[in-house]
């Protein structure tokens, strides 16, 4: 039983990985929680009856925790983070595992230093059952892929929990927690892009390190990183991206701000007489039936294999690895040196919209 302690307590951990590892009962154990909110802290530390930290510091101490799982604002990732390795425990983050190329070479430095424990990345579009079919399937041949396209213009979480299940909503977070928040992420925003970055540069760098770390680092796991960004084009939060592989182009578009009900992300893969294509639904709503199509043609007939529907959730998929990495030793596929490929593509993609 590994025992678990959640620095953040707020949407995604209410909607996602509280209950998905309290219904994991003969693999975790919530034992503690911590965050910024007292009557947020309270109300989960109540229905999970786990010890209420207010100092995430002090919950990383904790002896009865085997495994932090961070999933606070993004710009103290990287802090408790890092004094959870040093604490000898396992860690698990959401992404962005950081906001800065800087701030994540000290976590994979405490990673090599610590092998014994293990250190993940929330990427669960990678443990998808139609993503990992994808990829057994590229696999098997050696059809040239000749073109990609991949895409997240999704409506937000808020109407999808209005009509199902809302989280516990807090109104006391103190105004200096307010304030250290947005200084902090301001100043490792500047790290991350330089003093004279746009407001448009960092806006679309929000959204990169945010949604759009999922289908990147998807991609990437499948066909590797572009050997060039052919162009950027940018809008407010509205971004169309061109790469380049070795011999195909693939077309990136991420729009985060429509009132359409709708969530359309997906990964394209043309390869000439098959296309595959990867869809995923919200993540708001849990055990929706996921599906992947699969395409072919030759002359005389065209075939259409559907692998689905399947009702797993790829968040309680990738807690299942993280359990077998704990357990049994296994590296996980998505650390952090992983995770340092998509930082460095963000940048670089933040970079081309200046020039």
């Amino acid at each position: 039983m590994v025992k678990v302690g959640m620095i953040g307590v707020g949407t995604v951990s209410q909607m996602m990985h509280l209950p998905i590892l309290s219904g994991l009962r003969d693999m975790y154990e919530i034992t503690a929680v911590s965050d910024v909110s007292p009557s947020q802290l309270k109300h989960i530390a109540d229905t999970y009856q786990a010890k209420a930290y207010a100092d995430p510091y002090e919950l990383v101490k904790d002896p009865n925790v085997d495994a932090v799982f961070i999933c606070s604002p993004d710009q103290y990732h990287a802090d408790y983070a890092l004094a959870a390795v040093e604490a000898g425990k396992h860690v698990f983050v959401e992404k962005p595992v950081t906001l800065c190329i800087e701030d994540l070479e000290k976590l994979i430095a405490a990673e090599k230093a610590h092998p014994g424990q293990a250190c993940m990345v929330g990427y669960m579009r990678r443990y998808s059952q139609g993503f990992l079919k994808c990829k057994e399937l590229l696999a098997a041949d050696d059809r040239k892929i000749e073109y990609m396209r991949f895409r997240d213009i999704i409506l937000e979480g808020d109407f999808f929990m209005g009509q199902t299940r809302l989280p516990y909503l807090c109104s006391d977070i103190p105004d200096e927690a307010k304030v250290d928040g947005s200084a902090r992420r301001k100043e490792q925003l500047i790290r991350a892009l330089g003093p004279d970055s746009t407001e448009q540069q960092r806006i679309t760098y929000v959204m990169l390190t945010g949604l759009g770390s999922h289908t990147l680092s998807a991609v990437r796991e499948l066909v590797g990183l572009p050997v060039e960004i052919e162009s950027v084009s940018v809008q407010g939060e509205h971004v169309i991206i061109v790469f380049r592989y070795n011999d195909f182009l693939a077309v990136y578009e991420i729009l985060n701000d429509q009132d359409v009900v709708q969530f359309d992300a997906s990964i394209e893969i043309y390869q000439h007489d098959r296309r595959m294509k990867i869809k995923y639904e919200t993540p708001y709503l849990r055990y929706q039936p996921q599906s992947f199509e699969v395409i072919e043609s030759t002359k005389e007939d065209t075939k259409t294999t559907v692998y689905g529907p399947d009702y797993r959730d790829p968040f309680q998929d990738e807690v299942k690895y993280f359990y077998d990495c704990i357990v049994n030793g296994t590296k996980p596929k998505s650390d952090f040196e992983d995770a340092m490929a998509d930082m460095v593509l963000f940048r670089d993609i933040c970079k081309k919209i200046k020039e």
